[in-house]
């Protein structure tokens, strides 16, 4: 994902395609880990309101990241976001290595 900080170097456009490419796919592995996360760590009868609530989010974020995106490359340019887009789903590993633990299955204290 953070292939795409080196996109603002290049002018060669198989360079380019294949940064994109390579980022491309590692967001798309790591949204699929990221959806399946609630049923892995939360009960059965819960997983359905937290997966609603994580979409509610992404859609609420899409919504502000628009305007942002429009507003940043009008008055600077297109690198910040570029950056921004390389690292955010980076903090967002660090934070799952973080914030989630492996301390046995709650099945098994319910």
């Amino acid at each position: 994902m953070t292939l795409l900080i080196p996109t603002i170097f290049t002018s060669s456009l198989f360079a380019l395609a294949g940064l994109f490419a390579m980022s491309t796919f590692a967001y798309a592995s790591f949204s699929t880990m990221a959806l399946v996360l609630p049923s892995d760590l939360y009960r059965s009868n819960s997983v359905a309101t937290v997966s609603g609530m994580s979409g509610t989010g992404a859609g609420l974020g899409t919504i502000v990241s628009t305007f942002l995106i429009g507003y940043v490359s009008d008055h600077y340019s297109f690198e910040p976001i570029l950056i921004t887009a390389s690292l955010i789903p980076f903090f967002g590993m660090i934070l799952v290595l973080i914030l989630i633990r492996g301390k046995g299955s709650n099945y098994a204290q319910a």
